[in-house]
């Protein structure tokens, strides 16, 4: 199944050639979890402090079906 992967900030340096504007579809098995998603990738799982799934604040236990847009997102600074 198909998923289309949006990376923000900091974690788009993992995924070589990662084109900010368009993402990465990714081809990953049905059932796979967004937890499983991120080993899958290499991303280190403790920079990963929010996950959207369709526009959707989510946790990494969540089940992915196929179709989706799953946003990561590193943890945010600032004043």
């Amino acid at each position: 199944m198909a998923i289309q992967l949006l990376l923000a900030a900091t974690l788009r340096s993992y995924l070589a050639g990662y084109d900010p504007l368009q993402g990465r579809r990714l081809e990953v098995p049905r059932g796979t979890s967004v937890r499983q998603l991120i080993q899958r990738l290499g991303l280190p799982e403790d920079e990963v402090k929010l996950v959207m799934v369709n526009g959707i604040v989510t946790k990494l236990d969540a089940v992915l079906e196929g179709d989706e847009r799953v946003a990561l997102f590193p943890p945010v600074g600032g004043g």
